[in-house]
């Protein structure tokens, strides 16, 4: 065997290792985004999607870390119902995306929530 068809394997080898590494780190945490009125229009209730809008004034701390608030986007609003740390910057006002499930009760079961940091280009939330 000569040494270019060597060195020619071992790279192919190594491009196909590379690719099975990415596409299996990608794989499992491809999850939906959807705004509010998506989420309202197209209800998605047997997995996981990530919901963005704005925190309304009703934001509520339960009894162990729970917080209940609503999204709102332009023209649809949920309740969501979280357990767990909250973003220093979360408060009224500001754009969160909940990670988590919609749930038969009709309120937004999160997971997770990620709060949008405020640019410095913009002086408006998203609303989309």
């Amino acid at each position: 065997m000569s040494t270019t068809i060597k060195w020619g394997a071992v790279m192919l080898v190594v491009a196909a290792c590379v690719g099975y590494l990415i596409y299996s780190a990608s794989g499992g945490s491809s999850e939906y985004y959807l705004t509010v009125s998506e989420l309202n229009a197209h209800p998605v209730h047997d997995q996981d999607v990530r919901v963005a809008g704005v925190v309304q004034a009703d934001v509520t701390y339960g009894a162990r870390g729970t917080v209940t608030f609503t999204e709102k986007d332009s023209t649809a609003s949920i309740p969501v119902i979280y357990s767990g740390p909250l973003p220093d910057i979360f408060k009224p006002g500001i754009t969160v995306v909940a990670e988590g499930r919609l749930g038969a009760d009709g309120n937004f079961h999160a997971r997770n929530i990620l709060a949008k940091c405020p640019s410095r280009f913009s002086t408006t939330p998203y609303t989309q």
